[in-house]
């Protein structure tokens, strides 16, 4: 499901860099985040954007990992 949600977002010979971003940010994710993230979540954010990688995808994983896990809540979807 993450490698699907990676290359959803980011292209092919990108994905490999997204993809251990994805990972942890998933493990992130034990509850509903609202109002606002947990500070865990936040740091992942921050680390991976700090390394390099786009703050736009990590956004955009983000968003589509949330809407995976919570589809009744997500509303619609933006376009790409």
């Amino acid at each position: 499901m993450l490698r699907e949600v990676v290359s959803a977002v980011v292209a092919e010979e990108d994905c490999e860099q997204y993809l251990p971003f994805a990972r942890e940010l998933y493990a992130t994710f034990h509850h509903r985040p609202e109002p606002d993230f947990d500070r865990r979540t936040k740091l992942v954010v921050q680390k991976w954007f700090v390394r390099g990688l786009s703050g736009y995808y990590l956004w955009r994983i983000g968003e589509r990992l949330l809407g995976r896990l919570y589809p009744a809540s997500s509303g619609q979807e933006r376009p790409n």
